[in-house]
């Protein structure tokens, strides 16, 4: 059952970032100044009592939130992000697998993506007695940047194209252009002189007159509160010191290094990647791994697909390594005023004889 969740979820992933792209890629633009934020929470509880049997047949749930947030500027940037899910039976707790992180980054140079960093590590899991936490300081090589803004240049040329109110897609460059156009928001007194700038820039590459139609869709476009999109990536290696160690040991000097990436390869999915290993100097008989795999897409304009896993697994000084794993899918669709849900969530800790499942599908409409 592990081989065949985690294979499942690497292939959703490799689909999504194998699929050839054609023209310009959205991790091709540059954003001056990257400040994005997204959270999510999902919730799914099930209640069964057979009354042909002695007891509650099911009654079991599950929580997951997620936190991402980065900022980026020519010489200072950060990141803060975690994941915590929470499994329950008759509403107790019963499992819980967590980590999150903050760094902060200053940019020896504005041109080059060369920092060091100062941040912070935490971890915790139904197999530790204690969370742990680390503090690290460090110097590593990347950067971050918003791309949402050639997203919406990607989506108001789809737009156009069905509106048939252009007869091609735009170059490249042009993407570009509107792309910088649309970043530069913030300097519009009023989005309609953004719109205007917009218009001008296809008309003049395209041929042809835009309608109030074509104008309106551009306009909903900008203003629209889509998904952020982001690309980037970050190594980073340091030394650090255990706030608190997991298992109760001595606070130790370790040595420590993560990665961190994002890829958008289209409007419409996400892909984000992290983790972090840290030890002291004798790293192969103490250390600790933590690690997390995410991605998003928009199978369609009324549906969702959500995949995540979270891996963490703790070796102590003189005993043998525990792992804890969650991995979650969730598809969110709108059927004609119909909304529904599907939640597939996996989890195992050390010494569980298999992976736990839980499945719930839920739907909802209004009646007036």
């Amino acid at each position: 059952m592990k081989r065949c969740g985690v294979t499942v979820l690497a292939v959703v992933i490799l689909l999504g970032l194998t699929i050839p792209a054609i023209g310009v890629t959205l991790c091709e633009y540059r954003s001056p100044m990257t400040a994005l934020a997204d959270a999510g929470m999902s919730f799914s509880y099930r209640y069964y009592d057979d009354a042909s049997t002695p007891a509650v047949d099911v009654n079991s749930g599950r929580i997951e939130v997620t936190y991402d947030q980065v900022f980026d500027s020519p010489n200072f940037g950060y990141s803060v992000g975690g994941t915590a899910a929470l499994g329950m039976v008759e509403f107790v707790p019963t499992d819980w697998l967590g980590q999150a992180s903050g760094t902060a980054r200053w940019y020896l140079w504005e041109d080059k993506p060369v920092f060091s960093f100062g941040g912070i590590e935490t971890s915790m899991a139904t197999s530790q007695p204690r969370p742990g936490v680390e503090v690290r300081v460090g110097v590593g090589l990347g950067r971050f940047t918003d791309v949402t803004p050639l997203a919406k240049a990607m989506d108001i040329e789809a737009a156009l194209l069905e509106e048939s109110a252009i007869f091609g897609p735009l170059a490249d460059d042009v993407l570009l252009s509107m792309a910088s156009t649309i970043d530069r928001i913030d300097e519009y007194d009023d989005v309609k002189n953004l719109v205007t700038d917009l218009e001008s820039l296809i008309e003049a590459v395209s041929g042809v007159e835009l309608d109030a139609r074509a104008l309106l869709t551009i306009e909903e476009i900008v203003v629209s509160k889509s998904e952020n999109r982001k690309c980037g990536w970050a190594i980073q290696a340091g030394v650090g010191y255990e706030l608190v160690d997991p298992y109760g040991g001595a606070q130790n000097l370790v040595i420590a290094g993560s990665a961190n990436a994002a890829v958008s390869r289209t409007p419409d999915d996400q892909f984000l990647f992290n983790a972090s290993f840290s030890g002291p100097f004798g790293i192969l008989e103490e250390n600790t791994l933590t690690a997390r795999v995410s991605y998003e897409s928009d199978v369609s304009e009324d549906s969702t697909l959500v995949v995540d896993y979270v891996l963490q697994r703790v070796k102590p000084a003189g005993q043998a390594a525990t792992s804890s794993h969650a991995a979650s899918l969730a598809i969110r669709f709108d059927i004609q005023g119909i909304n529904m849900g599907v939640d597939v969530g996996l989890s195992k800790d050390s010494g569980d004889p298999g992976w736990s499942i839980d499945v719930s599908v839920s739907a909802a409409m209004d009646l007036l």
